[in-house]
C-alpha cells in the first residue's frame, strides 16, 4: 500500500500523461486541418492551370478555334458585328455556318473570307482596312478554316439600315471548288485568280503548281510559255492585268529553279461565262 505522498504523486503523473495525450491530439488535429487546406489549395491551383492551358494557351499555340461568340437569337445573321467593333457576335444560323467548313480539309475546295467596313467607322482608309482585316481574323477564331485554302479580301459596304445601333454583317465566306481555280492536265497547267484586283492565291494552289512542275522537271531546257489572261466580259480588264498575273507566276517559277531565258510571257483575253475563269495564267511547253 502506497503512502499518502506517493498517491498524490501518482495522481499528478496520471493527469500529466492525460493532458499530454489530449494536447497531442489537438496538435495532430490542427496539423491535419492545415495539410488538408494546403492540399485543397494546391488542387484548386492545378485545376485553374489546366483550365487556362486548355482554354487559352493550347488553342493559341495550336491554332484551334474557340467554340461560340456571344449569342443572341435577335441577330438575324450567323455572324455579326457592331459599329467600329471587331468583336464577333453569333446569331441565327451560326452553327450551320461553322459546320459548312468542318470538312474543308477532306474536300477539294478553297474559301474566300471577305471583311467589310462602313466609311464612317474610322478616319482613314488605312484604319478602315485594318478594321476589316481584324474582323476577318476574329471571325476565324471561331470558324476553323485551313489557311492553305484561304484568301482574304477587305471591302467597303453601303449603309443599309440603322447600323450604328444594331448588329450587322461584316464578314462573309465564299466556298469555291478548287477545280475552278486549278485545271491540270498532262502538258498544260491553268491557274485562276479568285479575287478581281488581287494576285493572292491559297498556298494549296502553289503546292499543286509545284507538283505539276516536278513532273516536268526534265523539260527545263525547253521553252515554257506563261500566258496571263484578262477578263473581257462586262467592263473589260486591260491586257496589263493579264501581264501582271503572268509575271507573278513567272516569279514563282524562277524561285523553284526555272531560268528567265526559258520562260516566255504573253497575254490574252477571255469571255468565259464563269468570270473567275477569265482571270488566269496558262502554262505549257513549246
Amino acid at each position: 500500500m502506497l503512502p499518502p505522498e506517493s498517491k498524490i504523486l501518482h495522481g499528478l503523473f496520471f493527469w500529466h500523461d492525460f493532458l499530454t495525450v489530449f494536447r497531442g491530439n489537438e496538435i495532430v488535429t490542427s496539423l491535419t486541418k492545415r495539410y488538408l487546406a494546403y492540399i485543397t489549395l494546391l488542387a484548386g491551383w492545378l485545376c485553374f492551370c489546366y483550365w487556362l492551358y486548355a482554354k487559352g494557351i493550347y488553342p493559341r499555340l495550336h491554332g484551334q478555334e474557340k467554340s461560340w461568340p456571344t449569342y443572341s437569337a435577335d441577330i438575324p445573321f450567323p455572324l455579326a458585328f457592331t459599329w467600329t467593333s471587331d468583336i464577333p457576335l453569333a446569331g441565327l444560323g451560326f452553327g450551320e455556318l461553322k459546320s459548312r467548313f468542318a470538312d474543308l480539309d477532306s474536300t477539294d475546295a478553297m474559301v474566300i473570307a471577305r471583311g467589310y467596313y462602313f466609311r464612317d467607322e474610322a478616319d482613314s482608309i488605312a484604319q478602315l482596312q485594318q478594321l476589316g482585316t481584324k474582323r476577318i481574323e476574329s471571325a476565324l477564331d471561331y470558324i476553323s478554316i485551313d489557311h492553305k485554302r484561304l484568301v482574304t479580301e477587305v471591302l467597303s459596304q453601303e449603309v443599309n439600315g440603322d447600323v450604328r445601333s444594331r448588329p450587322f454583317e461584316a464578314v462573309r465566306f465564299e466556298r469555291i471548288p478548287l477545280k475552278e481555280i486549278v485545271v491540270m492536265v498532262d502538258d498544260t497547267f491553268e491557274l485562276c485568280f479568285p479575287l478581281k484586283d488581287s494576285l493572292d492565291l491559297p498556298s494549296e494552289c502553289y503546292h499543286r503548281l509545284n507538283s505539276w512542275i516536278d513532273k516536268h522537271a526534265k523539260k527545263n531546257e525547253r521553252l515554257m510559255h506563261v500566258v496571263g489572261t484578262a477578263d473581257a466580259t462586262g467592263i473589260a480588264e486591260s491586257s496589263e492585268q493579264g501581264f501582271e498575273r503572268a509575271i507573278a507566276i513567272k516569279h514563282k517559277l524562277m524561285v523553284i529553279g526555272w531560268t528567265d531565258e526559258h520562260i516566255q510571257i504573253s497575254t490574252g483575253q477571255r469571255n468565259h461565262p464563269l468570270t473567275l475563269r477569265n482571270r488566269c495564267v496558262v502554262i505549257y511547253f513549246e
